[in-house]
């Protein structure tokens, strides 16, 4: 994964994706109204995906996705 040098302002509702829990329901973290810290990273050993950032003063998200933010996938979701 290439190195993470900046943040960015993001608002939610541009970055809030739905991701499938294990169980099979879909949740949404963020909150569509909201301003968070964030970048993108295209990944280095999948063509066509992503890696997703967002953080607060109370949490941290990492995700991957595809092209437009198909096929989201969580992979951390961090709570103080």
């Amino acid at each position: 994964m290439p190195k993470l040098e900046t943040l960015n302002a993001l608002v939610g509702g541009y970055i809030n994706m739905e991701y499938q829990l294990p169980n099979g329901s879909r949740v949404k973290f963020l909150d569509d109204g909201a301003t968070y810290l964030g970048n993108q990273l295209e990944s280095e050993l999948e063509s066509g995906r992503c890696f997703g950032i967002a953080a607060n003063a109370d949490f941290i998200l990492v995700c991957t996705y595809e092209e437009n933010g198909e096929n989201p996938e969580l992979i951390v979701y961090k709570k103080r």
